[in-house]
Order: structure tokens, then sequence, then C-alpha cells
């Protein structure tokens, strides 16, 4: 399997942790180098994505542009799976068993999410086993942000790269792969449990030494969202938890249930 970080070429420290990381077991990968603001315009023309609606800033563009790049790299090279990561994951145990080679990926997975964001997701009972790598893969059903680590197959790639070209009024990327796709999408997501890799600011908190430069453009084009919300959930307090209620009995008859995600 080919694995690709993206990396600014200035990100000289992330760089170095990376290479630590993939070193510890042997996998082999390439640093794809991110796409910087000024170059997005040009790119997006390239990969027929809208850019004329957005509320995203440069930098969440170039970010989106990069992961799309190498869905259309998958593409070009006629690779059967890619593994796209961030330069600020973790790798857990085992990790060179799952991401030197594509043997446990079964026929119908085309998106995989190998990374932990949120601690719980809802997902389908049916579960596939990996026994020689003790992991499981559920199939996701509610949202599941981050884009630290993914594994796509050619199909998924090839659908991925549609999905997002309908687009015209882009959102961030983890939106629309883990969301959006998730609700819409052909394919079905994956999710590895427990999870493989893990982004820095998930794993450390407040005590990250690899601070997100996208951080600041993100709170931005929030702006006062969260504080608002909160207003929302105290006036609307008893229908939440009636909506909650019904959202436990419709899961229950659909097979569903809440699972925890670990980092291993």
């Amino acid at each position: 399997m080919q694995n690709y970080v993206i990396s600014l070429v200035s990100a000289n420290e992330r760089r170095e942790h990376i290479s630590s990381e993939f070193g510890k077991f042997g996998i082999n990968f390439d640093f794809f180098d991110a796409v910087t603001p000024d170059k997005i315009h040009q790119i997006a023309e390239a990969l027929s994505i809208d850019l004329r609606h957005t509320d995203l800033r440069p930098g969440e563009i170039a970010c989106l542009l990069s992961h799309v790049m190498l869905w259309k790299r998958a593409i070009d090279l006629d690779l059967d799976f890619i593994g796209i990561f961030e330069d600020d994951i973790h790798l857990g145990e085992d990790a060179g068993k799952i991401l030197s080679h594509h043997s446990w990926i079964p026929e119908d997975g085309h998106i995989i999410k190998v990374e932990v964001f949120y601690p719980e997701v809802v997902a389908s009972m049916k579960l596939k086993l990996l026994k020689n790598l003790n992991r499981r893969l559920f199939t996701l059903k509610s949202k599941h942000m981050g884009t630290g680590g993914y594994i796509l197959s050619k199909q998924g790639a090839k659908d991925l790269l549609a999905f997002i070209q309908g687009y015209q009024k882009l959102i961030p990327i983890d939106h629309i792969m883990f969301k959006d796709y998730l609700e819409n999408g052909a394919y079905k997501i994956y999710q590895m449990s427990p999870a493989v890799c893990v982004q820095d600011f998930i794993l450390m908190r407040e005590k990250t030494s690899l601070p997100s430069s996208l951080s600041n453009e993100r709170k931005l084009r929030k702006g006062s969202t969260r504080r608002i919300s909160k207003k929302l959930m105290f006036k609307d307090k008893m229908m939440k938890e009636l909506m909650r209620i019904t959202t436990q009995f419709r899961r229950l008859m659909r097979a569903e249930f809440i699972i925890k995600i670990n980092f291993k």
C-alpha cells in the first residue's frame, strides 16, 4: 500500500516527527508537499472544484485541495489502495502490519478511517474482525470528524472526487468526507477500532508540541457559533431530551449502537 503524509515543505519539526513515527515500524511513505494558499485557484481549476462561494479561509482551502490532489494521484497512478495522513499523527502498535500491505482490507473497504477523533461514534452492529491485527472494522453511522488518517481504494478515490466536484459551496474536508459523504455517498465508510493513529492535539491536548497552523483561521470562520449553541441547548432542553430518546429507539430498530474508540 502506498502511504502519503501531507506536509508543508517548511514544516521541519513535523517532518522529523513523522519520519520518526513511520520509521519505528519500518513503514514506507512519501511526503506530499501540501498546497499553499497562493496556489489554490490554479489547483482548484485543474481539479474542477468551485471556489466562488465558499466561506473557507485560504489555508483551509489549501488543506482540502492537498487531500483531493492525493485522491487524484491514486486514480492517475492506478493504485489499488492509498493511505493518506496528516503530519501530526502518532501511530499505534502493529502499525507496520496494517499500513505496509492491504491484504486485511475487505472487498467493500473503499473508505476506511483509521484514526480516532471523537471518543464515541454510532456504528452498525455488524462488524468485521481483523483477527491477526486484534482490531475490528465497524460501518460508521454517525459523523466522525478529522482527516488525520484514512485509506482509500481507487474506486473510493474516484467516487469522493466526483462527490466533491459537485459542491457549489465548499465546507471543511472532514465534514465533506465523514459527514456529507457518510450520509449521501455510494460507499460505506469503515471505522477501525482500536484506531491505529491519532492526531497530536487529540492525544496530547493542551500539551501539544505540534500546534495546527489552521486553528486561527477556523476560529475566525466559526465566530461565536459555540456561544449561541449553548444558549439554544438551555432553551430547548426538554425537546432535546425527547429527541435523544427517540434517536436511541431508532438506532435500536436499525441495529446500530454507540461504540467507544480508543487509540492503541
